[in-house]
């Protein structure tokens, strides 16, 4: 039996933790036992019910917290914790520390392409898992040690996010069966660029084009004023957030991200795991989350989404070719079921 200790000072509910809670759920119980060290007031302890781990809290807000420390040694040590999983930057530094006094193996997730303070916390790791080559090809240029990299893609649940339509998505919005929708699903932040994307639709002189926002955040006001200055409240619909997105994805024709940066887009790997060509802006790990020209296209700036969204609408054909695509691809390269496989095979080694 592998034991896993996995650690989460995040107390947020994002696709760093949707990822981890996806890998737990789906590791086989007769080789693996999952115990979990969050905040008390983190969403993961909330939703401790739906995981299958055993759930442990404690002060993980500060690395040199000597009491959490000394607690978690002590954990590590009496449920015998083969490894040590860690995510973000202060469980990072407690998880190394607690290796250093127990026997367990450290292994840091890099979920995020944001730039990093220095390479020192995951140069003390045994091995540091990236989300994307993108990811990981930075980190080698901050300084962290090439041999301790390995590349394990996000795994989308693809038995959830399936191109079956369950729900019908135009007849909620009061929409005839024949209107395009094209949507985006992200949190209302600056990152994620939604008002130069409503400008770039704003553009579109095809007729009965919807294009859907699927989220909240902070930039909520600024883009509900957006909208209405480019009088597109007809146009542009926006439905906050949204807990059945997997029921809505499969009844979008288009699917856009056009973020600033991106380690790898979890949201374009489940569009097209529901059969949706996608759109996604050429930055970071998102090469990677779509086949360029055989599942959707990358994009260089607005003029260029602009004009590939105007290609997309006008040529049917091509349209359908890229849905029959999509789905054939997450298969392939970004199911749960990879992610678990290259994530046993990485806690098996460590553990010889």
């Amino acid at each position: 039996m592998i034991r896993v200790l996995e650690m989460e000072s995040s107390r947020g509910w994002g696709g760093q933790e949707k990822r981890t809670v996806r890998l737990v759920n789906n590791l086989p119980e007769n080789e693996f036992e999952v115990f979990w060290a969050v905040e008390k007031n983190s969403i993961l302890y909330e939703k401790r019910d739906e995981i299958n781990a055993t759930f442990f809290t404690y002060k993980l807000n500060k690395i040199y917290n000597i009491f959490t420390i000394f607690k978690l040694i002590k954990l590590v040590n009496s449920k015998k914790i083969n490894i040590i999983s860690t995510h973000s930057g202060k469980d990072s530094w407690i998880g190394n520390i607690v290796g250093l006094f127990t026997k367990a193996k450290v292994v840091r997730v890099r979920h995020l392409i944001l730039p990093i303070k220095g390479p020192y916390s995951y140069n003390l790791a045994d091995r540091v898992v990236t989300v994307s080559n993108q990811v990981k090809e930075y980190l080698i240029s901050q300084g962290v040690k090439k041999e301790k990299l390995l590349n394990i893609y996000t795994g989308i649940d693809t038995n959830r996010f399936n191109p079956n339509i369950e729900y019908d998505l135009r007849k909620e919005l009061k929409l005839s069966n024949d209107t395009v929708l094209i949507g985006i699903v992200a949190v209302l932040r600056g990152a994620k660029q939604h008002i130069k994307l409503i400008e770039t639709f704003s553009k579109i002189n095809h007729d009965n084009v919807k294009l859907l926002i699927i989220g909240e955040g902070p930039m909520k006001e600024e883009i509900e004023t957006c909208i209405s200055n480019n009088d597109l409240k007809d146009k542009v619909l926006m439905l906050g957030h949204r807990e059945d997105v997997h029921l809505l994805l499969p009844n979008l024709d288009m699917f856009c991200l056009p973020s600033r940066h991106e380690a790898l887009g979890t949201s374009l790997l489940e569009a097209q795991s529901c059969g949706v060509p996608v759109l996604g802006s050429n930055v970071g790990g998102i090469p990677e989350a779509l086949w360029d020209g055989q599942t959707g296209y990358l994009f260089d700036d607005f003029d260029d989404l602009e004009k590939k969204i105007n290609e997309l609408l006008e040529n049917k054909e091509k349209l359908q070719e890229f849905k029959n695509n999509s789905r054939k691809f997450i298969l392939e390269k970004f199911s749960v079921e990879k992610m678990m496989e290259d994530t046993k095979k990485l806690y098996r080694e460590l553990c010889l």
